[in-house]
């Protein structure tokens, strides 16, 4: 995988499709704008880092995935996704 931007842009667009046909010709459209990609859930369960490589190229993106488990399970799955190159991920804790 190319390796993406890890500064944000101050808008990103939201990248929540099952559909990589959409997802694709909407960062097409976008791409070299100025703004960067916020890969979600449903996007990323249709098609994992293959599909992010794919839509999202070396443009800066944010992972929002939503990680929220126990705390070595976030670990493992953070290391996991870490290789896209994403510039933020969330992760969401309670006390």
């Amino acid at each position: 995988m190319a390796s993406p931007s890890t500064t944000l842009p101050p808008v990103l667009v939201a990248i929540d499709t099952p559909s990589l046909e959409a997802a694709t010709a909407l960062a097409d459209a976008l791409r070299g704008s100025g703004v960067g990609f916020k890969i979600g859930l449903e996007f990323y369960s249709a098609h994992g880092l293959p599909g992010v490589s794919r839509v999202v190229g070396t443009e800066p993106f944010f992972l929002d995935l939503k990680f929220h488990d126990i705390p070595n399970t976030v670990a493992g799955a953070i290391r996991s996704v870490a290789p896209s190159g994403p510039a933020i991920v969330n992760v969401h804790a309670a006390g």
